[in-house]
């Protein structure tokens, strides 16, 4: 249930980075970069290599409280360039407007001058389910740390770490932080939400909900059933769900239709 993931992978792809010869001592260097950070905030600390689609994951007690490590300064390596281990903690809802975010940060670096890139943080706030199933509130910045040779997307960090303000309010507050004179643009995402899924894809989800098969669907808005079955298989990849069904419970809880 991870919305968006294409459309970032896409952004990496853009980069071309598989033509560039790319130095290892600077994944090297920038793995003991997010452990370091670990070690001081206790946190969590993500490097995503854009190039190969595999991020390093780092965290301390942060990675106990949320259940998806037992040992205190723990490291994984995973075979995406998503965190999947964290990411499968954030309330939907959040996942959401995260992703939203982040898509929206890499498409404006990406355009920047390369002196620039590197001067820009991410920043929102998010629930994440500890291992108790409660939500907490978490700091979030992701921030492009190394660029290729060619001066493209290359190395990225994400952080998280526990809130000392633990009221969710409203929202994911998302913003881009312009570390070099200090600007901070506030976003919003609630037009690009209820774009996500189209008009039409909207009413073939509300029907599938209510437990209507594809006949009657293609009957009740006067298209084909290979349309009503086009439409379903559309929404099960935007959503990155398996079925239907799925794509039902993960459209309500991201609050889609």
């Amino acid at each position: 249930m991870d919305i968006l993931r294409k459309e970032l992978n896409d952004v990496y792809a853009s980069q071309g980075l598989h033509n560039e010869t790319l130095p290892k001592e600077e994944v090297s260097e920038a793995r003991k970069m997010a452990e370091n950070i670990v070690r001081v905030t206790d946190g969590c600390a993500v490097i995503t290599d854009a190039s190969c689609d595999r991020c390093y994951v780092y965290s301390g007690n942060f990675g106990v409280l949320l259940g998806y490590s037992e040992e205190v300064y723990s490291s994984v390596e995973m075979d995406s360039s998503d965190e999947d281990a964290v990411y499968d903690r954030m309330h939907p809802e959040d996942l959401v407007d995260k992703r939203l975010l982040e898509y929206e940060f890499f498409k404006s670096v990406d355009k920047k001058d390369p002196e620039e890139k590197p001067r820009f943080i991410a920043r929102c706030r998010i629930r994440m389910r500890d291992k108790h199933g409660v939500y907490r509130v978490v700091d979030n910045s992701t921030q492009l740390i190394r660029l290729s040779p060619h001066e493209k997307i290359w190395l990225i960090l994400c952080t998280y770490s526990l809130s000392s303000n633990q009221d969710a309010g409203d929202g994911i507050t998302p913003n881009i932080l312009n570390t070099t004179t200090g600007e901070v643009e506030s976003l919003s995402f609630r037009s690009r939400r209820a774009e996500i899924l189209s008009a039409r894809e909207k009413e073939v989800l509300a029907l599938i909900r209510d437990g209507r098969p594809s006949k009657q669907i293609a009957e009740i808005l006067g298209i084909s059933i290979h349309t009503v079955n086009r439409h379903r298989q559309n929404i099960i990849e935007k959503l990155s769900v398996g079925n239907s069904i799925e794509a039902v419970t993960a459209a309500t809880l991201m609050k889609l239709f």
